[in-house]
């Protein structure tokens, strides 16, 4: 951790009130800096109209800050708070997991056997993974933050005496009932199993269950079924668990949810705890006979050590919080009903359909009919001088397998020299999904005036590319490991090479939005699917044929039938090319010169349409 290397959060100062008013996201970052005891600076910036959330001002007296009243020189960071600032302003980190587990890993770097370690859970993945590939990053990052924003709203227009309990703890305490799902499940039933056997002490429990408090285990710790599959009630546990046989997928031996992903406190459960505060604390009494398995949760996680010292310093409750009914009323409660196994199962919205051996065949003649059809432009690809390169912006530096090399360089090559076509000097481009940085490493060796931002959530893949930025002495480049969603700046060129499914909507969805011209490569069509922020078709020009969401995510799935010497390899690339123009429509439709052209030479890659948009403002 360098010492300048900054958190940024929103928030202002209420000297009156003795708070800290911050958003709900700001507030939860402020508490696990309480937990874990960060030394990392922090720079309050009051940059919003309204708070939802407050903490105590007593919890500055721990936290090294500096105030800010506006932006200020914060202006060019492009990033939503809360966010990090580090290794002197060319890493920069948005959304609350990715700030949290780099401030932690921080924490890690100058004390290695620091008790936050255990919050990154089983081999430091707790919540390493985005919010479109991780239903509990989607839950922690999005949905709870949300639901607390959306009761602050609720409560000042809520008239009448019914009360709604908001859909997130009602999925949180459908959650608190499954079976846990854990890695390593089966050594953690047995470590549990042989604690209940042989432990002679509290202490001895605990050392052998590690992070397990040390509670009756017939009450937190394991439920045994019965052949009926009913929980069974007896007094003698050691005797019973020594006529099991207990393996991974036992059917009569289930581990109960002592925090949220198991047994171990992590992550999760920091960032969820204010969230919960903050909507308990705005519900009546009323509202906890259906929220049993969440008060448990709520008095376990006071009970640990750190965890009350931090929710002392924040001015939170130690008691499992309750909006004061001082008239007396009785309210009506409204319980939502959810799907109460998603957060362990897939988004039942974004689940395949079961398309192998459909034939799109009726849905390319409808577009044909409609005078849609793939048309190929001319090409802006080239070819680079390799061997006149420094060998650091070789793919082979990045860790590549040399089988992959010549195909590599080829789709590298190409998507460089098509952006260089479109760049000038002293532009920011941004390279999204950029993974080891391929692409923009290049790109910011032949342009030094421009500004080059390379956008990944996978931590593992930046880290590579900052290697060899370093190593290439390149000052130009910038490192945002976070989700492209969190990217708020303006810039004059996007670029992507492969960027999975609807994520090539989305940087599409970024550039024209700001109005930047692009480059992409798109990638696994089957992944297509609607999203918050996407509706397919995209293009108007499609949605007028009155083509169905079906056949289009029919036409999607054929579109990934492009392999080499197979029967349906001519079909999938009409297919592939179909999804295509409607993204060039879409581009169109915004004023863009969109051209769909190919890769250089198209045998690169089964996936080798290249889509390249000129904004109108160039």
């Amino acid at each position: 951790m360098n010492s300048d290397d900054l958190m940024l959060l929103s928030a202002r100062i209420n000297e009156e009130q003795g708070t800290v008013e911050a958003t709900v996201e700001s507030s939860i970052c402020l508490f696990v800096y309480a937990y874990c005891g960060l030394e990392l600076k922090v720079h309050l910036i009051d940059d919003k109209d309204d708070y939802n959330c407050k903490v105590s001002s007593e919890l500055l007296k721990i936290i090294n800050y500096e105030f800010f009243t506006k932006k200020m020189q914060h202006q060019e960071l492009y990033l939503t708070f809360p966010a990090i600032q580090a290794d002197n302003g060319k890493t920069l980190i948005a959304g609350i997991s990715s700030v949290l587990r780099w401030a932690i890993k921080s924490q890690l770097a100058k004390y290695p056997d620091h008790y936050t370690k255990a919050l990154l859970g089983f081999r430091g993945g707790c919540l390493v993974a985005c919010a479109e590939n991780s239903l509990w990053t989607k839950f922690c990052e999005l949905q709870l933050p949300s639901s607390v924003s959306e009761m602050a709203s609720a409560i000042n227009k809520n008239a009448e005496n019914v009360i709604s309990i908001p859909e997130s703890l009602v999925l949180l305490e459908a959650h608190f009932n499954r079976p846990v799902r854990t890695h390593n499940i089966l050594k953690r039933k047995l470590d549990i199993v042989k604690c209940v056997k042989h432990a002679k002490s509290n202490e001895t429990s605990s050392n052998i269950m590690n992070s397990v408090p040390p509670v009756p285990a017939s009450d937190v710790g394991f439920t045994i079924y019965d052949s009926n599959k009913l929980p069974l009630e007896t007094k003698n546990i050691s005797e019973t668990l020594q006529n099991l046989v207990i393996t991974e997928k036992s059917h009569d031996f289930y581990l109960n949810h002592i925090y949220l992903e198991g047994i171990d406190l992590t992550l999760t459960d920091m960032i969820t705890f204010p969230c919960v505060y903050y909507l308990l604390k705005n519900l009546p009494a009323e509202c906890m006979q259906h929220l049993q398995n969440i008060e448990k949760w709520y008095q376990r996680m006071c009970s640990n050590a750190f965890v009350k010292k931090a929710v002392e310093a924040s001015g939170f409750s130690l008691e499992v919080p309750n909006c004061d009914n001082k008239s007396g009323d009785t309210y009506e409660i409204i319980v939502p009903v959810v799907d109460k196994e998603s957060l362990y199962k897939r988004d039942h919205a974004n689940r395949k359909m079961r398309c192998k051996h459909k034939n799109p065949t009726e849905i390319i003649t409808f577009l044909q009919n409609a005078s849609i059809y793939p048309q190929y432009g001319r090409s802006y690809c080239d070819k680079l001088e390799w061997e006149n390169l420094p060998p650091d912006l070789h793919p082979l530096a990045g860790g590549l397998p040399e089988k992959r090399i010549d195909r590599k360089c080829q789709q590298i090559e190409s998507m460089v020299t098509a952006a260089l076509f479109l760049a000038k000097a002293g532009q920011t481009i941004v390279e999204f999904c950029a993974g080891g940085g391929h692409i923009g490493l290049l790109i910011a060796y032949f342009l030094p005036s421009c500004k080059v931002i390379l956008i990944e959530n996978k931590e593992s893949s930046l880290v590579r590319a900052k290697e060899r930025a370093e190593s290439l002495n390149l000052q130009n480049v910038f490192f945002l490991p976070c989700n492209m969603d969190y990217f708020k700046g303006s810039f004059d060129l996007g670029v992507s090479l492969h960027a999975c499914g609807f994520a090539t909507d989305q940087v599409i969805q970024q550039c024209i939005s700001r109005g930047a011209s692009f480059v992409c490569c798109p990638c696994c069509y089957g992944g297509i699917h609607n999203t918050n922020s996407l509706s397919y078709p995209l293009s108007k020009k499609f949605c007028c044929t009155s083509l169905s969401y079906q056949k289009y995510h029919l036409l999607t799935h054929c579109a990934d039938r492009t392999e080499v010497n197979t029967p349906t390899a001519e079909q999938g690339e009409i297919c592939m090319g179909l999804i295509d123009t409607d993204r060039v429509f879409l581009a169109q439709e915004y004023g863009y010169e969109a051209t769909l052209t190919t890769l250089q030479p198209k045998s690169c890659s089964t996936k080798h349409n290249l889509i390249i948009g000129k904004s109108p403002n160039y």
